[in-house]
């Protein structure tokens, strides 16, 4: 659940920030634009965040029906 939550803030951070940046965060100078072209791949490592979303209902599920 923490890696689903921190990549998906990621993202939303690192789009955010370009949007602020405009055509600066293009740019190899900032900062900004390393972090635009790594943040998907945290969405991709250790299994693609709808995979992770899947993971987590099947287990809400079980501990629903364990109860």
């Amino acid at each position: 659940m923490a890696k689903l939550f921190a990549t998906e803030t990621c993202m939303e951070v690192v789009n955010e920030s370009m949007r602020i940046h405009g055509g600066y965060g293009f740019s190899r100078e900032f900062e900004v634009e390393q972090l635009y072209r790594d943040a998907p791949l945290l969405v991709i490592g250790e299994g693609t965040n709808e995979i992770q979303r899947i993971i987590i209902a099947k287990r809400l599920l079980e501990r629903a029906r364990g109860a």
